[in-house]
């Protein structure tokens, strides 16, 4: 689709050509009209003027005074020319010379207007008047070339032509200033919609024209609704395992209590239980804090958010004196959703300082992409755990001694984003390695 400037401009020129194009019809034919009208009232007047030229002798001749007649009917060719006819008499002007001029049958006080083809190719308009003199009727036909005329109003037309070309063009760079001034309020929502993206701000500004406020007051709405249906989920789910807390610890209490009346199996089975609910309990309020309280759809930055992950990860296992190393590129940002990265590095970054000794070691390359190491220097896996890890969509249960749930939430969120995962051990460490790799986001 065409931009809306580009639309809008395509519209402007093809509307103003369409204007200045009838304007030049108009125009043109208008002074033509005027011309021809103004030309044939002279033609009138020097009908008139040769009708007292004429009269009748005593035998009904008609005779001319030529005396009284402009010299521009006595120039051969000159484009003015006349012509006397009653009763079969005829006299023509000397300026027609070997040239025949047609007339029409005219009674008296009528005239007629035409045009026909004059001598050295000339355009003439023939005016025939019906006049009566000394009780005899005759008519007198009088005719000018136009093609002087032609030519003024042609050299009018080009001079017009030009200068509403030179108009329009003026018009377009004009007009298109405008709609380029007019429209900066939508490439500032545009602008303000990529630092939405990228989490620079919370909302859209308002300070906009009135077509545009329903909208981005529309969008606003719907950022809070989101943001609040988000933070809604996360404290959902954070009471939810803080209650969960205190029945399970009752429930660990009685065990232990009843002990020596229970069934072994039966005492076992709750023991696994129980492990496992404190287990996912504990994930869902490590996911809570590492998430901590921004808003939806906001961008991950290496710069602003790796620290506070790292310090949280740090404080949950500070009974462990846990070192994390990070070694990452100068590009901070990366256009992967912040809630999605909190949650791949927080998972990964718990997994490693959980088996860790002392060191966790996090490695992160942002080109063409984004690549993501992380070591650490605990016992690792064994090689039949790593060829369990390393398939799609395994998921093995937290019970189970290892690297578990955690690494398989990871799998599913690389694969979402149609990146890859490889487990391995750790050369420099001797202890567990994780290598993420993530195609480029959009920016």
């Amino acid at each position: 689709m065409r931009s809306l400037q580009s639309r809008l401009g395509s519209g402007l020129i093809l509307s103003l050509i369409a204007v200045f194009s009838v304007l030049w019809l108009l125009v043109s034919s208008g002074i033509q009209s005027l011309a021809d009208e103004y030309i044939a009232s002279r033609l009138r007047h020097d009908a008139e003027m040769l009708l007292s030229t004429v009269n009748f002798d005593a035998n009904g001749n008609l005779v001319q005074d030529e005396t009284g007649i402009d010299l521009v009917y006595t120039k051969p060719f000159s484009g003015h020319y006349y012509l006397i006819t009653s009763a079969g008499q005829v006299i023509s002007s000397r300026s027609l010379w070997d040239h025949s001029l047609s007339h029409a049958e005219v009674s008296t006080g009528q005239i007629i207007r035409s045009y026909q083809d004059g001598p050295d190719k000339q355009l003439l308009l023939v005016i025939d008047n019906g006049f009566s003199k000394q009780g005899r009727s005759l008519s007198v036909t009088v005719a000018e070339d136009l093609n002087p005329v032609i030519q003024s109003i042609s050299q009018f037309q080009s001079h017009f032509a030009m200068t509403a070309l030179g108009l329009l063009f003026l018009l377009v760079i004009l007009q298109a200033f405008i709609l380029h001034h007019s429209l900066r309020s939508l490439a500032r929502v545009r602008s303000e919609l990529k630092q939405l993206q990228q989490g620079k701000i919370e909302q859209l500004g308002t300070d906009l024209p009135t077509e545009l406020q329903p909208l981005v007051s529309e969008v606003n709405h719907l950022l809070n609704i989101m943001t609040q249906q988000l933070h809604r989920s996360r404290d959902v789910l954070g009471d939810l395992a803080h209650a969960i807390k205190k029945p399970l610890t009752v429930m660990q209490q009685l065990t232990d209590k009843h002990r020596d009346t229970m069934p072994a199996e039966l005492q076992e089975t709750l023991a696994k239980q129980i492990i496992a609910i404190n287990r996912l309990t504990d994930r869902i309020l490590k996911r809570a804090r590492l998430a901590g309280h921004h808003h939806g759809g906001v961008r991950f930055s290496l710069a602003q958010d790796l620290p506070d992950l790292i310090n949280a990860v740090e404080i949950m296992y500070s009974e462990k004196s846990i070192s994390i190393q990070v070694e990452m590129d100068k590009e901070t940002d990366y256009q992967i959703d912040r809630e999605d990265m909190l949650e791949l590095l927080g998972n990964l970054l718990d997994n490693a300082c959980k088996w860790a000794n002392s060191i966790v070691k996090i490695s992160i390359r942002a080109k063409s992409g984004i690549s993501i190491c992380i070591e650490d220097d605990g016992p690792g896996a064994d090689p039949e755990m790593l060829q369990q890890l390393d398939k799609r969509g395994v998921r093995l249960d937290e019970t189970k001694q290892g690297y578990g749930l955690g690494l398989a939430i990871v799998s599913d969120m690389i694969r979402e984003y149609q990146g890859s995962l490889v487990f391995g051990r750790s050369e420099k460490l001797g202890g567990f390695r994780v290598d993420v790799t993530l195609p480029a986001g959009e920016g």
